[in-house]
Formats: structure tokens, sequence, C-alpha cells
């Protein structure tokens, strides 16, 4: 049984079609990618994909028209939206009562307090000149300079800021993220009241 020839598509020669490589170059002798395994395979997927996708077509357009009827006669039911987000309550406290506990006892302020969602009632310390934050200090400290550092998170937070001034008695809500001895707490603000 004699094997078909073709020309060498690097040096021209004539090689078997069955040949890996071209004596005379070396060339390899690949398959044409359409008489691949790996191409055919991807073929009867794409057919088995666009079948299967015209079918759920078919399903979904039936289906929006039962949904049209039933718009039409009245006959849907209207369910209320129900929200996943979490209520959250803040615990009320004060800048004061938040110091004391630091002073008396980092660790125990630490697993009292960080994480957790506060209504602090404090003296307005620093505005930051940038706008990323602002410090609440006690009001019964005048000479206090640490207390809790609170990161204005939106554009009304920050036009809020904006009408405050130092010392002005402000309420904040919001998550406190960190709890340490040298810098006091720091709390990412939820609302400016």
């Amino acid at each position: 049984m004699k094997s078909k020839l073709m020309e060498c598509k690097s040096c021209g020669k004539e090689i078997a079609t069955n040949a890996k490589s071209c004596p005379s170059c070396g060339a390899k002798n690949k398959k044409p990618f359409y008489k691949r395994v790996w191409f055919i395979v991807l073929c009867v997927f794409i057919v088995v994909g666009a079948i299967g996708s015209m079918g759920d077509s078919e399903d979904s357009t039936s289906g929006q028209a039962s949904t049209e009827q039933a718009q039409q006669q009245g006959t849907q039911e209207q369910t209320p939206e129900v929200s996943d987000e979490p209520v959250i309550t803040y615990e009320e406290v004060s800048v004061d009562d938040l110091m004391e506990t630091l002073d008396g006892n980092a660790l125990k302020a630490e697993n009292t307090y960080n994480e957790k969602h506060l209504k602090i009632t404090g003296r307005l310390g620093t505005i930051d000149s940038d706008g990323k934050y602002i410090s609440l200090l006690p009001v019964n400290d005048e000479w206090a300079f640490l207390g809790v550092q609170c990161y204005i998170e939106n554009e009304e937070q920050l036009n809020q800021v904006m009408e405050m001034s130092t010392d002005d008695i402000v309420v904040l809500s919001g998550q406190i993220s960190e709890v340490g001895e040298i810098m006091g707490y720091s709390l990412d603000i939820h609302t400016i009241e």
C-alpha cells in the first residue's frame, strides 16, 4: 500500500502525508487544525450549546407570555420586598466613657468596643484639612489630646463637617475599627447628627 504524498510547507519537497516531519528540512508536518481532535470536540460543544439555548429561549418565551397574561388578569400576587441588610443598633456612649475605659485597661477597651456599633457623643477636636477625618475628644477634659479619630465616609458627611467648628458637641454613629492605648479609638462614621 502506497502512502499519499504532499508538498512540505517549509522546503517544498514531497513527503508522506502521515510523516511527522520532513526528511529534508526537519519541519514538523502538522495536521490542519480542522482535522485535529480538539477542534472537532469544540465544534460538538458549540452545536450542543446552541441547541440547548434554543430550548431555553422557547421556555422563557412561553414563561413570559404566561406572566403577561397573569398580570393582565390581575391574578399575580404582589410580594413586599424584604431587605437582606441586618438592622444595626448603636450602643450610646460618650468619649469620656471610652477614654476612661482605655486609660484603666486597654485590653478591656479592645474587647469591649472593637468592631462595635456605637453612637458617640464628644467635643470636636481636629478637623482634617484634607477632609479625611475628624477627632472627638472628651467633653469634660479640655486639655485632652487623645480621643476618637473618626473617618469621613462620603460627600454628605464631608458637607456636614464643613459646617462644624472645633469644640462643638457632636454625636456620631459608626463602627469602631481600631482600639489602641497610643492612638485611642478609630471610628468609621455612618451618620452625623
